[in-house]
């Protein structure tokens, strides 16, 4: 075995071990009463409405909360194969570029499913935007709408500074 070939398998076992172990962690049975997953489902729902900041001030009802924390649940397991996917691509393509022969058919296949992958994720998030503003009344998208507004003005003057 050539000590190019050699190194390419460790990368590969490496890898390999790194996205297994997470994984084979998590599907490690554990004892937990029912108060405890019952917690873990509380702080999870805190965590994904924590996540969308651009919601604050919005006053949401409980009902709300409830709704948009099911688009983000339903899409998660999509989010979060397309973050693997870029994290897969990005390294692929981080690997060819370092080594000591540079293959631009790999890379170039590499960059696409980069590019593919990004897409899909920048998709999936305005398609769950869009899901989460179907559930806002009129007025917290009024609220909304104005607040982006403001945000954009500010980003505005940066930019021109």
């Amino acid at each position: 075995m050539t000590i190019h070939a050699s190194r390419t398998l460790s990368v590969l076992a490496l890898a390999t071990a790194i996205v297994a172990a997470p994984l084979a962690a998590s599907a490690a049975p554990g004892p937990q009463s029912e108060g405890m997953r019952t917690h873990q489902r509380a702080d999870h729902h805190a965590r994904s409405m924590h996540g969308d900041r651009w919601l604050r001030g919005l006053d949401l009802t409980q009902d709300q909360q409830d709704q948009i924390f099911k688009i983000r649940h339903d899409q998660e397991q999509a989010v979060y194969d397309q973050k693997k996917a870029v994290k897969a691509a990005a390294g692929t393509l981080r690997e060819l570029g370092r080594a000591d022969s540079f293959d631009q058919a790999k890379a170039k296949q590499a960059a696409d499913a980069l590019g593919q992958a990004q897409g899909q994720l920048a998709l999936l998030r305005a398609q769950s935007m869009a899901q989460i503003r179907a559930v806002l009344t009129p007025e917290q998208r009024q609220t909304l709408a104005e607040h982006h507004q403001r945000k954009d003005k500010g980003t505005a003057k940066t930019t021109k500074s």
